[in-house]
């Protein structure tokens, strides 16, 4: 029988280890989370995140360039990694029979990466070619100009990818100094699923990791956001997209008693068909092409986004209203019982999907773990499920406020 609540142990090292058992799984997914996003690098070294990620695919002694991609495919698995604020991710998903390689593997070039100078150089070009792509992309150049609005000092602020001129300045003593901080196993959760016991697990785990030496973390002081006080705009031109309209606003951290609501209301306002903004901007107003609404579930406070995408030469001041004036009407209306069974509904369906499969159930095991713990992970689960229709207006009306607002436009020429 599946056991989807997960065991969790922590090894003398400090290395923290999370399984949640499938038993009838013919794959297995192993998870390394470290603590060592962009919010952790230190002041004007942005995209140092991004370049260890990198780094950790070219190689140790053992297992030299090339080599991790290669095992795993012979196996007939695949693994890939993902740097965000808070955690770098790196993962595997291999055959069952395999399960005991990836664990080896990670093991490995936690302890023995090679990071030469030569191969910074080369993934520092890689590194600037995927800025310059990014910074080719309009509404990629958007979000970061709200981004550098909204947030004043907290990192947030800067990108993940990086800034071109940080990139530019770094050295490869930066990138040992980074690994040497952060990829220890106090700062690491290792999350396995599939049909192994907890104890296989670990036993494998100690085996492996065991042996790398404990090493205290020193975590950068968190620099708290100040309040926003007043509305913020940001403008960005260009000739190569459509006209897209983007309001942000401050929120707290994933662990706030408000967590599920805000989660609620996102899926309320933008998820499918039926959402409200779909329903007005879309298909009533014809003003917008599509419709979002996204908030991450971050360590430290942050942003819940609305966005659209107008119609070529559709009035931006218009359609900003239109989207207002809807929040507005919903403030005063409230949520209605019908949306929040919807929104229920399809966030029941969604936590299903995530624990499906092997790689859903680490990463989301994973992601708490960096942001708060499995404990938070529980509890906002189960509180999405408990919240009703006034609570989400509540949190309509607390946090989407117009002081707390920063509105992005994508201009187009007329």
């Amino acid at each position: 029988m599946d056991s989807l609540k997960p065991s969790r142990t922590v090894l003398p090292n400090g290395l923290s280890i999370i399984t949640t058992t499938r038993v009838h799984s013919q794959l297995a997914a192993c998870t390394l989370f470290y603590r060592a996003g962009s919010l952790h690098e230190p002041e004007g070294k942005t995209g140092l995140a991004h370049l260890m990620e990198h780094m950790m695919f070219r190689g140790t002694p053992r297992f030299p360039h090339g080599a991790i991609d290669e095992v795993t495919g012979r196996f007939g698995g695949w693994n890939n990694a993902v740097t965000t604020a808070d955690y770098a991710a790196y993962y595997f998903v291999v055959p069952e029979s395999a399960w005991r390689t990836p664990l080896e593997m990670e093991a490995d070039r936690m302890a023995n990466c090679l990071l030469g100078s030569e191969s910074f150089e080369t993934e520092r070009r890689v590194a600037l070619e995927e800025h310059r792509m990014a910074s080719d992309d309009p509404e990629c150049a958007l979000d970061e100009a709200v981004d550098n609005l909204a947030y004043t000092v907290h990192p947030y602020r800067n990108p993940v990818i990086g800034r071109r001129g940080s990139i530019e300045a770094l050295a490869v003593d930066d990138l040992r100094a980074f690994h040497d901080e952060f990829y220890v196993p106090s700062n690491a959760a290792l999350v396995v699923a599939g049909p192994r016991t907890h104890h296989e697990v670990v036993e494998v785990v100690e085996e492996f990791f065991g042996e790398i030496p404990a090493r205290e973390v020193r975590m950068p002081v968190p620099r708290v956001e100040p309040e926003q006080l007043k509305e913020r705009r940001a403008r960005v031109r260009s000739d190569h997209s459509t006209p897209r309209l983007t309001l942000a606003y401050h929120v707290p951290a994933a662990v706030h008693a408000d967590s599920a609501a805000l989660e609620l209301l996102v899926t309320v306002l933008a998820a499918g068909r039926s959402s409200v903004l779909y329903q007005r901007l879309v298909r009533d107003l014809k003003v917008a092409t599509e419709v979002s609404a996204t908030r991450l579930l971050q360590k430290d406070p942050g942003l819940f986004w609305i966005a659209a995408s107008l119609h070529p030469g559709a009035d931006l001041e218009e359609a900003e209203s239109a989207l207002l004036d809807l929040l507005r009407e919903l403030a005063e209306t409230g949520i209605s019982e019908r949306q929040m069974e919807t929104a229920k509904r399809l966030i029941a369906a969604d936590t299903m999907l995530a624990r499906e499969t092997v790689l859903g159930a680490t990463s989301t095991l994973g992601l708490w773990e960096s942001v708060a713990s499995l404990t938070h992970g529980e509890e906002f689960e189960k509180s999405l499920f408990e919240r009703d229709g006034d609570a989400l207006t509540e949190v309509l009306i607390r946090y989407l406020r117009p002081e707390r607002r920063t509105s992005g436009w994508l201009v187009t020429p007329e």
